[in-house]
């Protein structure tokens, strides 16, 4: 049986802010730096910005993309669009050069949005946009450009919006996803009710956000996390959400002390970072209560996860889901959790575990995890222009996420890695995360970065090498790395080759090239088996 779900009425990102406008007029709704705005104005400023992108030609089913940083006006422009029916692509900051055109071009969008942060970037490709007619400018407009300035859009009837909103069905965001540096970006498509769903259910649901919730987060808004989790869960409490800057370990607890955020959120190895940059033995007060995200790969969770606990007085609760899933498939909740895992499936929601014929694999056994809706227009819907793909991952009424987990017997789901960050140790160990095994080597003294790897053994499954580059400088040897390794994992994830060198091989974006480390071999790598007493 399905829970129950969002109210009826309820499931266009407009008609959320119009009702929530209606009901929490002054109520503070987002912070970002010095600027707040309140639940009633953001409604008006969505108004405003929608009807003077309709009378300047943006028409229903029009894709406009936002290759902006954090602001007020980011999430103004969502909610705007949303209301319009065109359809909003957020473009990944990171996003340069062909992997920033492809996107863009694929969009087939002709009105950008971009800021002082994203312009050189942008204005690199530029030549490479047939498609781009409009050029819209958040902030202060460069004069030797001729960008059209985002506040020539305020100009736009404020009390109501145009008539055109897509129903909860239709597609209402485009976000692109690029798992490999050297692939293409896909652009995921979601409908307008499946922010509702997963706003809602974060806020009622899973975490009981209330009207005292202050939710705080660094995590850039093309994210769908952010802007489902955080904007769209905050609006359901009614909660303030506050936005800030990239993240900056440095300034995070102040920020943090300065809202008097409740709720953080997190993504990767923020978690990590701040647990090894605090030491002090006393527990540090702060206000937060919650910490919500997903944080794989930053070494032992389950320990790493108690600690920070206790050090920071925080309740962490992890979870899982990919921008297919509408960001979220799995989570633990205050009320039923398993430290170290990704939690149980959300309610409207079934999660499984499958071997490479799509045949569930028994309890504590790994394979990949799949996901389908039990709840309509929940998650994606397809990829944009790629009809093949959307076959190919949606294949035998599942969601195909490519990443590996394994399921507990009370149904707690817990990430391993994904198929790239992997690697396979045979049939019955299954797969361990590399991103694991770096996280612990990344610890130890005198280490300034390691990537893991798999190099195949005769018997078709694979031995861990490990490629460490030493501060510098620094003595570091093979032996150094394996010792702290064993200490700190099992003996099934200890690295049998280990590498040092003076740099990573990267790309021109600066990713580890892990491909060439595994084509590199191991004929320069020091073997444990080779002569190494384990007992030293």
């Amino acid at each position: 049986m399905v829970a129950r779900g969002p109210p009826e009425g309820v499931d266009t990102l407009g008609a959320a802010l119009e009702r929530k406008a209606s009901e929490s007029e002054a109520k503070p709704f987002l912070r970002y730096r010095d600027e707040r705005v309140t639940y009633g104005e953001l409604n008006r400023r969505a108004n405003a910005a929608a009807n003077g992108l309709r009378r300047r030609g943006i028409a229903p089913d029009e894709t406009v993309c936002l290759f902006m940083y954090n602001s007020i006006e980011y999430v103004v422009l969502y909610f705007a669009l949303a209301k319009l029916g065109a359809v909003v692509a957020p473009i990944d900051t990171r996003f340069t050069g062909e992997t920033l055109a492809a996107a863009l071009v694929k969009s087939d969008a002709g009105t950008v949005f971009i800021d002082e942060r994203t312009r050189e970037a942008y204005e690199a490709v530029r030549a490479d946009l047939p498609n781009v007619t409009a050029e819209y400018f958040v902030g202060d407009v460069p004069a030797d450009r001729s960008f059209r300035p985002f506040d020539s859009l305020s100009d736009g009837d404020a009390e109501a919006p145009p008539e055109g909103e897509r129903g909860p069905a239709e597609t209402v965001s485009v976000t692109f996803v690029q798992r490999r540096p050297t692939e293409q970006p896909k652009g995921v498509c979601l409908p307008q009710y499946s922010y509702i769903n997963t706003g809602w259910e974060v806020a009622n649901e899973l975490f009981g956000f209330d009207e005292d919730d202050r939710i705080f987060t660094t995590l850039p808004l093309y994210s769908i996390f952010t802007f489902q989790l955080g904007v769209v869960g905050a609006l359901f409490a009614d909660a303030e959400f506050v936005l800030s800057d990239p993240f900056d370990p440095d300034t995070y607890w102040r920020q943090i002390e300065d809202c008097e955020a409740t709720v953080m959120l997190y993504l990767g190895r923020m978690l990590s970072v701040l647990h090894g940059q605090h030491s002090g033995s006393e527990p540090m007060e702060n206000s937060v209560a919650l910490a919500i995200g997903h944080g794989f790969g930053f070494g032992p969770d389950e320990t790493l996860i108690r600690e920070f606990e206790d050090r920071f007085d925080v309740t962490v609760l992890e979870g899982y889901g990919v921008t297919q899933t509408s960001t979220i498939a799995t989570y633990n909740t205050p009320e039923d959790r398993r430290i170290g895992s990704s939690g149980k499936a959300v309610p409207y929601a079934d999660v499984e575990i499958v071997d490479g014929n799509d045949w569930p694999v028994d309890t504590g056994e790994s394979g990949e995890i799949v996901i389908r809706p039990k709840r309509p227009n929940t998650m994606l819907q397809g990829y944009l222009g790629e009809p093949e793909r959307t076959v190919e991952v949606c294949r035998n009424q599942w969601i195909h996420s490519g990443d590996i987990g394994y399921k507990d017997e009370d149904g707690f789901v817990y990430f391993i890695a994904n198929e790239d960050n992997s690697i396979y140790r045979g049939r019955i160990a299954g797969r361990v995360s590399s991103l694991e095994i770096e996280g612990v080597i990344d610890t130890a003294a005198n280490v300034r970065e390691s990537a893991v790897v798999g190099v195949e053994d005769r018997s078709g499954t694979e031995e861990i090498k490990a490629i460490v580059v030493p501060e510098e400088d620094a003595e570091l040897s093979p032996i150094d790395v394996y010792r702290h390794c064993k200490q700190s994992l099992p003996y099934l994830k200890v690295p049998r080759y280990v590498e040092i060198r003076e740099e990573m091989p990267r790309n021109p974006t600066g990713k580890i090239r892990r491909k060439r480390l595994r084509e590199s071999g191991i004929e320069t790598a020091w073997d444990r088996e080779a002569g190494y007493e384990f007992s030293q």
